[in-house]
C-alpha cells in the first residue's frame, strides 16, 4: 500500500474531500453536536488551510485520492490530534499510524512533550486502539442538551462581543462564536446549526442573566452544555438530556512514536518518504 502512499500538508483544494473524511466518519449525534454537521464545513477547512494561526492539516492520499486526514493544534506544551479520519477501504493497513507519525515528527514543536486527543464514547474502538498507545483519560465529560429558560423581563444585565463578525462567519461556515459576559463570568459560546448554543462548562446554567442574554438572542435555540462526568446538579435532577460522552486521553509523545514505530515495524510496513525523513 505504502508504495502508492503520500503524506503531505493539506492545500485548499483538499477541502471538500477532508470535509467528507471527517462528515463521514463520526456517527449521527456527533454530527449534531460539533461542526462536523456543516454543510459549509469545507469552506471552513479551505480558510483554516490557506492562513496561519489555525489548525494544521495533513493528508494521506493513495494514487493522488486523498483517503486520510489529520488535523493538529497547539496548545502551549500539548500537541492535540484534533481530528484523524480515514476512507473505509483503507483502515486497517496502517494509514492512521502513518498519519498520527508523521504529525509527531512534521507538526510537533520542541516544547510540545505531550500528546492529546478527545475520543466520544460511541467509538470504542479507536479508544482501544489509542489506549494501547499509552494514553489515558485525563477528562471524562458528558455533553447536555436542554430547553433554555422562558423570557423574563427583570433587569438582567449582560454584554455579547463579536456578535456582526459571527453572524458573518456564520452565514459562510455554518457555525460560529461569541463571547457572552455576566457579572459572573465570560463564556465562549458557540452556534451550531440546526439550533444549538454550545457552552463549555455547566455553570453558565446557574447564571440566569447568561441564560436570559441567550433567550433573547434566539430563542429558539437549545443551549448544550459540556462538563466533567457527574459534576452538574442540572443532569441529575432530570432537567437536562445527556446527549454524548466523550473522554480527554493524553499520553508523552515519546511513549506514542515508541509504540506506533514499533506496530508498524511488526507490520513490516515501510514508512513514507515524507515520515522517515523528518
Amino acid at each position: 500500500m505504502f508504495s502508492e502512499t503520500l503524506i503531505r500538508p493539506a492545500i485548499s483544494n483538499d477541502s471538500e474531500a477532508i470535509a467528507r473524511l471527517m462528515a463521514t466518519g463520526v456517527s449521527d449525534v456527533v454530527r449534531r453536536i460539533t461542526i462536523m454537521g456543516s454543510p459549509q464545513l469545507a469552506h471552513f477547512i479551505a480558510d483554516e488551510i490557506g492562513t496561519n494561526g489555525g489548525d494544521e492539516y495533513v493528508v494521506g492520499t493513495v494514487q493522488e485520492r486523498v483517503v486520510g486526514m489529520s488535523s493538529w493544534r497547539h496548545t502551549g506544551t500539548t500537541l492535540q490530534l484534533n481530528h484523524l479520519y480515514l476512507a473505509t477501504d483503507v483502515r486497517g493497513h496502517g494509514m492512521g499510524t502513518a498519519l498520527v507519525l508523521d504529525g509527531l515528527h512534521r507538526v510537533r514543536q520542541t516544547r510540545e512533550q505531550q500528546l492529546s486527543l478527545d475520543n466520544f464514547s460511541d467509538n470504542p474502538h479507536a479508544r482501544a486502539w489509542y489506549e494501547s498507545w499509552n494514553m489515558r483519560s485525563e477528562r471524562e465529560v458528558q455533553w447536555i442538551q436542554q430547553s433554555l429558560p422562558p423570557l423574563d423581563h427583570a433587569n438582567f444585565h449582560c454584554t455579547i462581543a463579536g456578535l456582526s463578525a459571527a453572524d458573518r462567519r456564520h452565514q459562510r461556515y455554518g457555525f460560529s462564536q461569541i463571547i457572552l459576559e455576566t457579572s459572573l463570568a465570560r463564556y465562549q459560546i458557540g452556534r451550531l446549526d440546526p439550533g444549538l448554543f454550545r457552552a463549555g462548562t455547566c455553570a453558565i446554567l446557574q447564571d440566569a442573566a447568561a441564560l436570559q442574554g441567550l433567550r433573547r438572542l434566539d430563542g429558539e435555540r437549545q443551549l448544550l452544555c459540556l462538563h466533567s462526568a457527574g459534576d452538574c446538579a442540572e443532569l441529575a435532577s432530570g432537567t437536562a438530556t445527556l446527549v454524548a460522552e466523550s473522554a480527554r486521553l493524553v499520553a508523552p509523545c515519546a511513549d506514542v512514536i515508541e509504540y506506533l514505530e514499533a506496530s508498524l515495524l511488526r507490520r513490516r510496513l515501510v514508512l513514507p518518504a515524507s515520515v522517515v525523513s523528518l
